[in-house]
């Protein structure tokens, strides 16, 4: 068998990692997010425009990126959604974290699901 093969029959896609946020004192764990989590977390994002065209709004798509991807705390829990005042898990986001604190989950998060540096996945396919 080839090493491509090899690997990804070794591989998972249950990826883990941690996030520090020095303004709370804690670690987040997030995770990776599957393809079908990545289809539906779109789709929510995707709305209808003024003339029937759909927008995505990026915002909204970043929040629910890092609340599917955050496995915790979970911005869906009730509790942490009452006590922001928060709709639902995307809103919760937005209320609870900073703007530089979301960049940084979300990059995180985004990291491990693949999506990195390109200059550094040009690296590493070249060695």
């Amino acid at each position: 068998m080839g090493q491509g093969l090899d690997a990804l029959l070794g591989a998972t896609l249950e990826v883990q990692d941690t996030v520090y946020i020095p303004r709370l004192k804690t670690h987040f764990t997030i995770k990776a997010l599957s393809n079908e989590e990545l289809r539906r977390v779109n789709e929510r994002a995707t709305l209808p425009g003024a003339k029937g065209e759909k927008k995505t709004d990026d915002q909204l798509l970043n929040a629910l990126f890092i609340a599917k991807g955050t496995v915790e705390p979970d911005f869906n829990d009730k509790a942490l959604k009452a006590h922001y005042g928060a709709s639902d898990e995307a809103d919760c986001v937005t209320k609870a974290l900073l703007p530089g604190e979301m960049a940084k989950v979300l990059q995180a998060v985004l990291n491990l699901s693949g999506f990195g540096n390109e200059d550094e996945l040009i690296d590493d396919a070249k060695n």
